[in-house]
């Protein structure tokens, strides 16, 4: 073999190297073009800050892309539902009527009912959802959703909480005692 032999083998496995470092850059883009034009719709329960017992949905795009003509079907709505809870799951927000844009980081929150009295068999109850959505390149997407309740118990709540609204009502509350101590010590030198 001659040195132009191995100088011209030597330019051929680069220009190869080239193609499939390039091809595989290629590739790369494409893959986080659709990572960031894909919405990821999720459904979860989750239990009020102040009370344990009161149970709400959340859905939330965490996604980086926006959902278009999102739609809800409720296959099994929850069965326990209080005197004092107005609206059924069904007839709730977008639940009942979609949404047209579903954007990213965008969250839906919605009370179901409180788990006070019967909480055995409340918490056995499950929701089942079908969520249908289009992406911005035309293509429809569907999930189905099957949400237990007793999957989210025990998760209780922390005195004085850990989160800054639990600290301000549990500081709060702290306030109300003391400051109905106080009161009862004055009314009683008072008589």
């Amino acid at each position: 073999m001659s040195t132009s032999d191995i100088i011209n083998s030597v330019v051929a496995l680069a220009a190869i190297g080239t193609i499939i470092l390039t091809i595989m850059m290629i590739r790369e883009s494409k893959l986080m073009r659709k990572f960031y034009t894909t919405p990821d719709i999720n459904i979860f329960l989750e239990f009020a800050e102040a009370s344990p017992t009161l149970l709400f949905i959340v859905i939330e795009n965490s996604g980086a892309g926006t959902a278009i003509d999102v739609k809800f079907e409720l296959i099994k709505d929850y069965n326990f539902y209080n005197d004092f809870d107005t609206l059924k799951l069904g007839n709730k927000g977008i639940i009942k009527n979609g949404v047209r844009n579903f954007y990213p980081k965008q969250k839906f929150r919605y009370f179901i009912s409180s788990l006070d009295g019967d909480f055995e068999e409340k918490s056995s109850d499950s929701i089942k959802l079908k969520l249908n959505y289009k992406l911005e390149n035309g293509k429809e997407n569907s999930k189905f959703y099957e949400l237990y309740i007793e999957e989210y118990l025990g998760g209780g709540m922390f005195t004085p909480g850990d989160t800054h609204i639990r600290q301000i009502s549990y500081r709060l509350e702290q306030i109300q005692k003391d400051f109905n101590k106080i009161t009862s010590i004055i009314v009683s030198e008072n008589k």
